[in-house]
């Protein structure tokens, strides 16, 4: 298998050399796989290839016209391909194997690459995986310490010594664990620590297909990275962005640097835990100090000014100048902010403890610096500054603050070029 990671700037055109590889495809009768963060983004690709050269599975509400049976499914909940019956409406999964068990191209999204089972590895053995942006390799499953403790002692699980390997033991068992029992069906969960469970996604799928192309920036510091060193997974790092081209978007940027900022020596730290945890006169004063850059430093009309924060804290940081312009803190590979011209960057991005926890027991280290500006640079580019104009940034977290600062000079540029090849 081959892997490639197409690590380059936003708004550099790596979707539309994808859409012009899947047109070769196309052309030349090899099978792919297109996998895209949004359901909106799907059509934009279908309608950029040939007529009828790809396939979609579509929700249940969807205008869809074909005919809709139950055979595909059996008792247990497995897939029979061999059903003549031709889609399960309420299926994705099932209607993506059935294009693919048809030899058909397919464009899906995350969501639905991530419903894949290990089974399913066995039908995409001649496509090739084109991935936009990195999916989160990782689902942790809160159960607490009493309840596995419980599992266990009443052999409803067993947790293998070597890998942590957790294997559901009781087939009878009906109850209020059948999510669990259900889960460990994929035979990837793992138990982590004394309170949580998680989940991987299976390698096999991976493995599976001929090819593997990964399109994102900064894949160093996303789980996906990890987890390819996790199964010794070699990939090639593929990336042309200069020195040059920071100079250009430092240039572009009006980075706020007064009193308004924290030091590095501040409580207000950003993270989620104090953003959880803000008090009410804090979050007001942080709030009243945003609405100000936006009104005095930055001059922007409401409808051009945009904020993030974590969900739990939307609300709390939300202010009168801004307060319609929330942009999801993870969002990445979308245009609909493109009109933005001021923002403001009300968090600080950290990996889930647990997320660490489990590649540092297997011997991975995460980049934290790297996740931290992976998430921030995708996020900034929502904003108008896609477009090679002008914006205004507000990003109050001197931790926050200082890696775009240090990203913008350069510092980061030889991250791909020692070790090209990682395993």
């Amino acid at each position: 298998m081959k892997v490639e990671i197409i690590d380059e700037l936003m708004g550099t055109g790596k979707t539309y050399r994808a859409i012009l590889k899947m047109n070769e495809c196309v052309k030349s009768g090899k099978k792919f796989v297109y996998i895209t963060p949004f359901l909106e983004e799907v059509q934009r690709i279908k309608d950029s290839l040939p007529e009828n050269s790809v396939s979609i599975p579509l929700d249940p509400d969807e205008n869809i016209h074909y005919n809709i049976h139950s055979g595909l499914i059996r008792k247990d909940g497995s897939i029979d391909l061999n059903s003549k019956d031709k889609f399960v409406k309420l299926n994705k999964r099932g209607q993506f194997l059935k294009f693919i068990s048809l030899g058909q191209n397919v464009i899906a999204t995350h969501k639905l690459f991530m419903l894949l089972k290990e089974e399913d590895s066995s039908y995409l053995k001649d496509y090739i995986l084109i991935l936009d942006e990195a999916v989160n390799p990782l689902k942790l499953n809160y159960l607490g310490e009493k309840d596995i403790e419980l599992l266990v002692s009443q052999n409803h699980i067993l947790i293998e010594e070597k890998t942590k390997r957790v294997r559901f033991i009781n087939d009878d068992y009906k109850g209020r664990f059948d999510d669990i029992k259900k889960l460990c069906r994929s035979n990837t969960v793992y138990h982590l620590d004394k309170n949580n469970l998680v989940w991987v996604f299976p390698i096999k799928i991976f493995k599976a297909f001929k090819e593997v192309q990964i399109l994102t920036y900064l894949f160093k510091g996303t789980l996906l990275c990890a987890y390819l060193k996790l199964h010794n997974i070699s990939f090639n790092i593929k990336d042309s962005y200069t020195l040059n081209q920071l100079t250009e978007i430092k240039r572009a940027l009006n980075i706020y640097l007064g009193v308004a900022n924290e030091s590095k020596n501040s409580m207000n730290t950003y993270s989620v835990t104090y953003c959880t945890n803000i008090s009410r006169k804090s979050s007001k004063q942080i709030s009243d100090r945003t609405s100000y850059i936006f009104r005095k430093k930055f001059k922007t009309k409401s409808k051009e000014n945009a904020y993030t924060t974590f969900k739990v804290s939307e609300t709390k940081l939300s202010g009168g100048s801004y307060s319609k312009g929330f942009i999801p803190v993870n969002s990445r590979a979308t245009n609909k902010y493109s009109n933005i011209k001021s923002m403001a960057y009300l968090a600080s991005r950290y990996n889930h403890p647990q997320n660490v926890n489990f590649f540092r027991q297997r011997g991975i280290e995460l980049n934290e610096e790297l996740f931290a500006l992976g998430e921030l640079v995708q996020w900034i580019w929502r904003g108008c500054i896609r477009k090679k104009e002008n914006m205004n940034l507000y990003i109050p977290s001197y931790k926050m603050r200082q890696l775009l600062i240090r990203w913008l000079n350069g510092e980061f540029l030889c991250i791909n070029k020692v070790g090209k090849k990682t395993a």
